[in-house]
């Protein structure tokens, strides 16, 4: 009988172990993409809090109106009513929170920041407005100051950033001298950064006076 040859008996059969690799990767594979597909269907408990929390959320929402949408509704039912009928007063209700807008004209002299009576009368009725629902459900009122772009140069107000800021401040101080917490309203002035309108033609450049005085106003603004 023929001998075998030695190296012949030794070298090992051809692919040796190497599948034993390659099925081991593709069980791990396998192994992987069912875990994924678990978690795919099993949403986690945190997941699902958070999910419930949303639906019982706006389930709330919808039952019992929160403190600021029922206060909107009392202001509107105010400011809105046609009997009332003041130009100078509008009130919106957008991202911000309540918006009441306060016509400057209807507040101070031009080039002031005093109150006269009329504007001591509007920010008075509008702090007993706000007195009793800033108090029970803590929120927050800021006051901010807004005038047209023509420049102001006085001793008093170097620019409309002071004017502006001044005519916030003398809102404010009619809202804490009413009991309303220092603590919870503000005075910004912003200057003619934020016109609610254009205050000239985009191709002329003529001022419109109209939407100048649109522009010239206080913005008491109530949120959480």
């Amino acid at each position: 009988m023929a001998k075998k040859n030695k190296n012949e008996e030794e070298a090992p059969a051809a692919g040796g172990g190497g599948w034993i690799t390659t099925y081991a990767d593709m069980i791990t594979l396998l192994m992987c993409f069912f875990v994924i597909m678990y978690s795919a269907s099993e949403p986690s408990q945190s997941k699902w809090e958070q999910l419930k929390g949303g639906i019982e959320s706006d389930l709330i929402n919808v039952e019992n109106p929160t403190p600021l949408a029922d206060l909107y509704e009392i202001l509107e039912a105010k400011y809105d009513d046609p009997e009332y009928d003041d130009p100078d007063i509008t009130i919106d209700f957008d991202t911000r929170g309540i918006v009441i807008s306060l016509g400057s004209h209807a507040l101070f002299s031009s080039g002031g920041a005093t109150l006269g009576r009329d504007g001591r009368l509007i920010a008075e009725e509008i702090k007993d407005e706000l007195k009793f629902h800033s108090e029970r459900y803590a929120l927050v009122i800021d006051v901010e100051g807004h005038t047209d772009d023509v420049p102001i140069h006085s001793s008093m107000f170097p620019s409309n950033w002071e004017l502006s800021s001044s005519r916030a401040a003398s809102v404010v101080r009619i809202f804490t001298e009413g009991d309303i917490s220092e603590k919870v309203v503000r005075a910004v002035g912003h200057a003619d950064s934020y016109p609610l309108v254009p205050n000239r033609d985009s191709v002329t450049g003529i001022p419109i006076y109209e939407n100048m005085a649109t522009n010239r106003r206080v913005d008491v603004i109530i949120h959480y």
